[in-house]
């Protein structure tokens, strides 16, 4: 088991030089009140607090 815990955390750093960039999260955006969340279903909706329809927001935007 240690052995194991071992080979993981070894592979892990020999890997760690090549993970470039980071995670970021897709959103959408209510274009009329700023409204923002995160992309968490196939379609878009609409916003719960005008419903207005939802727009995806670029990196920029976010």
């Amino acid at each position: 088991m240690f052995e194991q815990a071992v080979q993981f955390s070894e592979a892990f750093r020999q890997g760690a030089g090549q993970m470039r960039g980071s995670l970021v999260p897709a959103l959408k955006g209510c274009p009329h009140c700023n409204t923002v969340h995160m992309i968490a279903a196939p379609s878009l909706g609409t916003c719960a607090d005008c419903g207005a329809e939802m727009k995806v927001l670029g990196p920029a935007q976010a």
